[in-house]
């Protein structure tokens, strides 16, 4: 899932997922279930048939969160999929990311938002100008370095607090 929206604003959400879900080779009764039980999943079967150009922000995010899963890929790559979106989405968003992961989908995750990082993955690799300069758990990575409570604090230990351009 990019961190930019990749929809179609002159279709509808549905008519996205069926489109991309075509793409990857889904059957169409196939695809026509699976597009039912992620809209209901992510709270947008009965927001289907607007055009994407009417959605919301978050809605809008939601909905490029199906795309990505539509298929039900074996690794799903999630670039920073919260950003930019209201609190309730992204909590829903959260929810059904760690239901996923509890049910062992394999993810790549990035992210500036530490505390969804911290939350949701079981391994973490802190990158700083293309080095890495921490990996292990959450639980370890915040354990290994004195005064951290949490990563947002380790990251700032490791990578310096100097604004970045």
């Amino acid at each position: 899932m990019p961190q930019d929206i990749a929809l179609y604003d002159r279709l509808t959400g549905y008519e996205n997922i069926i489109y991309f879900g075509r793409m990857y080779g889904l059957k169409r009764d196939v695809l026509q279930e699976k597009a039912k039980y992620y809209l209901d999943m992510f709270g947008l079967y009965d927001k289907r048939n607007r055009q994407v150009a009417a959605y919301s922000g978050g809605m809008k995010r939601r909905i490029n969160l199906i795309v990505g899963l539509i298929h039900e890929p074996e690794l799903l790559f999630l670039d920073e999929p919260t950003v930019g979106i209201d609190a309730q989405s992204r909590h829903m968003i959260m929810e059904k990311l760690a239901a996923l992961a509890d049910e062992r989908m394999a993810m790549v995750y990035t992210s500036h938002y530490l505390e969804e990082v911290q939350r949701l993955c079981r391994r973490v690799v802190i990158i700083d100008e293309g080095r890495i300069v921490a990996e292990g758990t959450p639980e370890n990575l915040v354990a290994q370095v004195e005064g951290c409570d949490d990563l947002a604090g380790l990251y700032l230990k490791k990578t310096g607090e100097h604004l970045r351009e």
